[in-house]
């Protein structure tokens, strides 16, 4: 068996090896699955960084770096694969003024095209064409490769598979964009064997969009026919990796996190995120319940303490920016409001990207009386698995229901209503009394859940072995 995967998502490598682990995601998973199988990864090289066409480590493992000049990349992931699909795939546009589908944005659309066609010329550049050949796709930034891979390799053998990590809208939603792209996407996306998800409801949108959008494809259970070739929907969510978590949980970064939030709670009960700032992760309405919840019961901010573990995202658009002081503004306001000189309501710590940031997140969620996930639409959320792990029994996990994540712990978790404010702040403030016994289930049946599916499960389930 050979793994052939694509992504715009990077490694990173030292010394012959790919590093670093962390406890789940796209890149962990794949340097896991490689780091067992070896296989090649074809990907977009960071901007500013000369890479050779291939980079050969241990265990047979190839790399290609993709490189993209300026122009074409801000083409390719800010305006299109960022901006329209992910603000899409999130249901994030405001239609009133956007998408505007004009000449700068065809120009755009250009470019995604382009750097799809280099992503394909690659994938059969090196791809073995053999029934043993498992090809991944990942994401939205690469939804136009199968069909550039099937006008360039005329009878494929390899199994192929694209995984999308977001969520995928219903068909009216989808009508954002305009029709001949809409039909390319789809049509491009059932040249695979497979398409995956993180949750039913992706894939069952997905159905709907192609049963509305292509009136010549069947739709049977989970599988589509189109063209004569038959594509399975499945459902599969990635792996929290409870080992790397497990041994987070000892490390020094860990240790040294502990003692310094320990100080900022100074012996109050302790609530926490932890987020990228993306527009979907819903920061400002999080900060407004909890600010709703203290003007009910202002000794809560005596009690407790609301921290927020954020990290920002790649190459942050202007509404991202927006989005960030929206947030800030919304802490400062609560501080105002409800804390002391020396003592914050509520805090956003911004320890930057890397596996320090990981380390403060697991000292916060050890030491949590609640953890909260209010995503707007979110394809999984890695956080809420952690959390579900590392929180005691007499903890909470409050999960959006629109988390993709939530088919998996809906059960074990209080299900937040993420665009009500007033049922999130109670839910909130409920979760934080003294001695909640709203806990998110007992420790051991989190765990074991957790701890049956790994990333080799994952690859079996996605490729249908």
């Amino acid at each position: 068996m050979k793994i052939l995967t694509c992504s715009n998502s990077c490694p990173r490598w030292e010394g012959g090896q790919l590093n670093p682990r962390s406890p789940g995601g796209l890149v962990p998973m794949l340097i896991e699955l490689l780091n067992k199988h070896g296989g090649e990864w074809i990907f977009t090289a960071p901007p500013g960084v000369e890479l050779a066409d291939s980079v050969t480590l241990d265990g047979d493992i190839v790399l290609h770096p993709v490189g993209l000049d300026e122009e074409l990349r801000r083409r390719h992931y800010d305006t299109v694969s960022i901006q329209l699909l992910l603000g899409l795939l999130h249901y994030m546009h405001d239609t009133s003024s956007e998408p505007v589908f004009d000449s700068a944005l065809s120009d755009a659309w250009t470019g995604y095209e382009t750097v799809n066609r280099l992503y394909a010329k690659r994938l059969t550049e090196r791809s073995a064409n053999n029934a043993d050949e498992l090809i991944l796709l990942n994401d939205p930034h690469l939804m136009l490769v199968p069909e550039f891979l099937a006008s360039q390799q005329a009878a494929r053998k390899s199994k192929l598979t694209y995984f999308l990590g977001t969520p995928w809208c219903e068909p009216d939603y989808f009508t954002v964009l305009p029709g001949h792209i809409r039909t390319r996407i789809l049509e491009s996306l059932l040249m695979c064997d497979v398409v995956g998800f993180h949750a039913r409801r992706w894939s069952e949108a997905f159905l709907a969009c192609c049963a509305r959008f292509l009136p010549g494809a069947t739709i049977d259970g989970n599988s589509v026919t189109h063209r004569g070739h038959t594509t399975h929907l499945v459902s599969v969510p990635f792996p929290l990796d409870v080992d790397v978590l497990d041994a987070m949980v000892g490390e020094p970064a860990t240790a040294d996190w502990t003692e310094r939030l320990a100080g900022m709670a100074a012996g109050r009960r302790v609530m926490v995120r932890a987020d990228r700032i993306d527009l979907w992760k819903n920061m400002p309405r999080g900060f407004a319940a909890y600010e709703a919840a203290l003007e009910r019961s202002p000794r809560l901010a005596e009690e407790c303490w609301f921290v927020a573990v954020a990290t920002p995202p790649s190459r942050a658009a202007g509404r991202h920016a927006a989005y960030q002081l929206a947030t800030e503004e919304a802490v400062r306001r609560i501080n105002e409001r409800f804390g002391t000189p020396d003592r914050d309501a509520a805090t956003l710590i911004q320890p930057g990207k890397g596996r320090d940031s990981r380390n403060c997140v697991v000292a916060a969620l050890l030491m949590s009386t609640a953890a909260v996930v209010n995503s707007t639409y979110d394809g999984l959320n890695l956080f809420a698995k952690e959390a579900a792990y590392l929180l005691d029994d007499n903890a909470s996990l409050l999960l959006s229901a629109n988390a993709g994540v939530h088919e998996q712990l809906g059960t074990l978790a209080c299900t937040l209503d993420p665009f009500d404010i007033d049922q999130t702040s109670r839910a909130m403030e409920e979760a934080l009394r003294a001695g909640t016994e709203s806990g998110s289930g007992s420790a051991g049946e989190r765990h074991a859940l957790l701890r049956s599916e790994n990333a080799e499960r994952w690859l079996e389930a996605v490729f249908r072995l």
